[in-house]
């Protein structure tokens, strides 16, 4: 009698998959929904919030647009379409035009939801034209280069079909490849809990704005989801096969050469059939060195047991503790956040000393300590640069110093954060740096720790010093053509830590009749620091003349308009959330 395969994912289960993923504050509003239509909603109490869903052609992300799709217009028919969830779905699909087989996927995923009835938009990546690089040619590592481009032109395909949330149809088979890749590069136990079923876009991996990977504070209201992540290839192959839903496969996932996720994939192919290794020899020694690395990784974890050779099913085990245990310490850092943090000015995060001794645990702390230089780093919000790039030394002094060391100098070790030691009170002024080394305390006093920006230059010369076009940013034009369009206001982000808003509407009369001449006075506009914190404040310059200052964020978190009417908002952005 034959054995029974593996069986198809149910619609109630996948139900239950899918509001595992949503945001932790609900489903963002559809963009492109006017304010009328907005309002009437909310009303009468109805969502109206696009998904998007990356269709490769291939089979994971055929069935998960199939099941979306399905379980979103059931949902619409029901009584269950008065809560907070998407009612639309759109295909969004990458030509990446690196192989023979682009154009034929690019054409399957736009007939497969044709086919289903959904919206599709086919992505070219225009390689060559800025901020693309030149196309990857044989012989070059093209996955990182690949993967920057591919997620750049979906930032840009949900912008323009108003998706604020993206699916993507990862699975736990590659859920394991992650863990296993990010061992090949020296990850942490938390590293190694793989992709999470839900977070925040970020702030892109980019650092210039307009370049490739960066999308800016766009990015901290978008989110990436993968209901996906705890089935099983196999069992995505039975979804399909028991609808007759056609895909194709990427001959190049079958290719080990190519990357490294290919080649870990034949690995534990060949070990799950029992087969031998000699299929992987042969490979570019950065991808077999990382093999290497796997298995030494991989022997060396505290959480759990993760053997190469027990098979996947040991390892889909493994890595479930792992994930599992990634969020748990999530839940246990936003406990203690709420604990240590003392009332703290505009961008920085004063950690109470005394109670920083009650997390033990290694792995919280670690994660509590990446958790607020993420808050308070000038690098983009989510990119590993403002982890400091997660380097374990930098991190380990980071721990050894707040842990250990009361009454310590201020320091710095990576991300771009200072810390400096401080003396609270509630009814004194906020001490902090050297004027707190050998101090002893008052009643009402108590040690703590401040994190905040790391300066480029001592604040007392701000105004006189040669600062960069990311901390001296001139925004004449883009007030000037935002004006000539009659637009009503301009955003614009500052440090990568301040969202600025112009109301153009109640922008003084002066700074108007400046703004009309600039190109002939050469005056210009410019969101500049100030204080040690480096606050933004907005200043017009004149040739030969002091600046002028027009709004300056206060330590209060209030704006100083200098009399004028509140045109200018400045809003700290940077998010002290797990995701």
């Amino acid at each position: 009698m034959a054995g029974i395969g593996p069986a198809p994912i149910l619609f109630n289960e996948f139900f239950q998959m899918f509001m595992r993923c949503m945001p932790p504050n609900g489903w963002p509003v559809n963009s492109k929904i006017g304010v009328f239509f907005f309002i009437v909603s909310h009303v009468c109490n109805l969502a109206h919030f696009t998904l998007a869903v990356g269709n490769s052609g291939g089979p994971d992300s055929t069935c998960l647009l199939f099941l979306l799709n399905k379980l979103l217009t059931d949902l619409r028919s029901k009584a269950m379409a008065r809560q907070s969830i998407p009612t639309s779905v759109v295909s969004l699909s990458v030509n990446h035009n690196l192989q023979e087989t682009s154009q034929s996927m690019a054409a399957r995923s736009a007939a497969n939801a044709a086919a289903m009835g959904v919206e599709h938009l086919t992505l070219d990546i225009p390689w060559g034209t800025p901020p693309f690089s030149a196309k990857p040619v044989a012989g070059q590592p093209m996955e990182q280069v690949a993967r920057e481009a591919r997620y750049h032109v979906i930032f840009d395909g949900m912008a323009r079909t108003g998706a604020h949330s993206v699916a993507f149809g990862h699975h736990a088979d590659d859920q394991v490849e992650t863990s296993l890749m990010r061992l090949a590069r020296g990850t942490t136990e938390l590293g190694a809990g793989g992709m999470r079923r839900c977070r925040r876009w970020g702030m892109g991996t980019g650092d210039l704005e307009g370049g490739l990977g960066w999308v800016g504070h766009h990015g901290l209201n978008r989110w990436i989801m993968r209901p996906l992540l705890e089935v099983r290839k196999d069992r995505i192959l039975a979804t399909c096969e028991e609808h007759q839903l056609d895909y194709v496969n990427d001959p190049t996932n079958f290719q080990p050469e190519i990357t490294l996720r290919n080649a870990i994939r034949q690995m534990l192919t060949l070990q799950e059939e029992g087969k031998d290794m000699s299929a992987l020899s042969g490979l570019p020694q950065h991808i077999s060195g990382s093999l290497d690395k796997i298995k030494i990784a991989a022997a060396d974890l505290q959480e759990t047991t993760m053997d190469l050779e027990g098979g996947l099913h040991q390892l889909h085990g493994a890595v479930k503790v792992l994930s599992s245990r990634l969020e748990d310490v999530d839940n246990e850092v936003t406990f203690h956040l709420k604990n240590l943090t003392l009332p703290s000015p505009p961008s920085t995060l004063i950690l109470s000393s005394h109670a920083l001794p009650t997390i033990v645990d290694p792995t919280v702390r670690l994660a509590f300590v990446l958790r607020v230089m993420r808050y308070v780093s000038f690098h983009p919000w989510g990119s590993l640069r403002a982890d400091g790039n997660r380097r374990r030394t930098s991190i380990q002094r980071i721990i050894d110093t707040l842990w250990q060391s009361d009454g310590a100098p201020s320091f710095t070790a990576g991300g771009g954060v200072l810390w400096q030691p401080a003396i609270f009170s509630a009814k004194r002024r906020l001490r902090v740096g050297t004027q707190c080394l050998g101090r002893q305390l008052q009643p009402g006093e108590r040690f703590a720790w401040m994190a905040s920006r790391l300066p480029a230059v001592p604040y007392y010369i701000l105004d006189t010093a040669t600062l960069s076009s990311k901390l001296d940013v001139d925004i004449t034009e883009r007030l000037a053509i935002a004006m000539s369009r009659d637009d009503d206001s301009l955003e614009v982000l500052f440090d990568c830590r301040f969202l600025v808003r112009f109301d153009l509407s109640q922008i003084p009369e002066k700074l108007v009749g400046a703004l009309r001449k600039y190109q002939e006075t050469g005056v210009n506009v410019r969101i500049k620091p100030h204080t040690k914190y480096y606050w933004p404040k907005v200043v017009l310059r004149k040739p030969s003349y002091p600046d002028t200052t027009y709004a300056t964020l206060m330590d209060d978190g209030q704006i100083d308009t200098f009399g004028h009417a509140p045109w200018v908002t400045m809003e700290y952005i940077r998010l002290l959330d797990a995701t």
